[in-house]
């Protein structure tokens, strides 16, 4: 019967983009105690309209009738945060469970020996790397910039997530981009490394790390005490909670640490970098 309490939500958030949307749509909805009818009337629309995106059975093409249900519903641009991610990351389901993990993460643990972590990217930088990607096109590249950018909102919350970022000097040494592109970045990164929550370490070129050459990770600890690996791989990553495996990237992590520079000395070699750069 129209008007009733619906029933609990059972589309997997993570099987298309159209049904991560509908499952954000449908919690963010009922967190406000509001039917699909009140929702759709608000917007022009029947309440079976409202129940076909939430089913996941299409994504929304237009911007404005995501802003128009960001502002029925309260929610201060959440709708269509999660509409952008949905959009940029279509091809990559895997991705969402580690969007979560960010979005909760109490801690961020980090080792990057090929390139700048994406939560410490500009979008310059963001883009240069996606150029090189064959088949990308202009406008999936301003929308994978954006949505890169979009996630470093977690660092302008209320109770953002302490990061530790130890990153391989060689990152520093690929010309990114150019050299503009390169100096934009190492200024990005003094700027960052200002934030109270984030800190930033670098392994030099001449000490030999061999843990740090199996790739790059991030570990997230969330605010509900689980712990979250997130492993990078040739074209597409890996998403895990394992104990054993979680337990083995803690290890490699601290193994990789106590190679790397100081804080405010790992400061200082990025400003060297970025005086090169500038010459």
């Amino acid at each position: 019967m129209e008007g009733q309490v619906p029933k609990p939500q059972t589309t997997n958030p993570e099987s298309s983009p159209a049904a991560r949307f509908g499952y954000e749509l449908r919690r963010l909805r009922m967190e406000v105690h509001m039917t699909q009818s009140q929702l759709g009337g608000k917007l022009g629309y029947t309440g079976a309209a409202m129940g076909a995106i939430e089913r996941g059975l299409r994504l929304p093409q237009q911007r404005e009738l995501v802003e128009q249900c960001d502002e029925a519903l309260g929610v201060n641009g959440a709708l269509l945060q999660v509409w952008e991610q949905c959009r940029s990351d279509g091809n990559q389901r895997w991705f969402y469970p580690w969007l979560e993990a960010e979005q909760q993460a109490l801690t961020l643990r980090t080792w990057q020996p090929l390139l700048v972590p994406g939560l410490l990217q500009t979008p310059d930088y963001v883009r240069a790397i996606f150029l090189g990607k064959a088949g990308m096109t202009s406008e999936a590249i301003d929308k994978v910039v954006e949505a890169r950018i979009d996630r470093q909102a977690i660092f302008r919350g209320d109770h953002p997530p302490r990061m530790w970022a130890v990153l391989d000097e060689g990152v520093f040494q690929r010309p990114i981009g150019g050299a503009s592109v390169m100096e934009g970045q190492m200024k990005h990164l003094l700027t960052m490394a200002e934030h109270p929550c984030i800190a930033i370490q670098i392994v030099p070129l001449a000490v030999s790390c061999t843990a740090g050459l199996l790739g790059g990770f991030i570990l997230a600890r969330l605010r509900d005490g689980r712990e979250v690996v997130y492993l990078d791989s040739a074209g597409k990553g890996q998403v895990t909670a394992q104990g054993k495996e979680v337990r083995d990237i803690q290890i490699r992590y601290e193994t990789i640490r106590t190679f790397a520079l100081p804080h405010d000395l790992s400061l200082d070699r990025i400003k060297e970098w970025m005086i090169k750069w500038t010459t």
